[in-house]
């Protein structure tokens, strides 16, 4: 434990990343207006121009 904090060094690295990968969320999201069909168009744009395979996984059906 460290001696200014009742926090775990271990929880304390995990929410640094939390934090960090909060903020990319969120300036991502902002960038398109917080609006998820235009970020969701863009990505599939990136995703089309990388050149990387892409894998089409069929949609589940449900059951009941």
């Amino acid at each position: 434990m460290s001696k200014t904090t009742d926090i775990p060094p271990a929880k304390a690295a995990g929410d640094l990343v939390l934090r960090e990968v909060w903020r990319a969320k969120d300036t991502l999201s902002a960038a398109y207006g917080h609006n998820l069909d235009k970020l969701f168009a863009e990505t599939s744009k990136r995703e089309l121009k990388s050149g990387h395979p892409l894998v089409k996984l069929p949609a589940k059906s449900r059951k009941g």
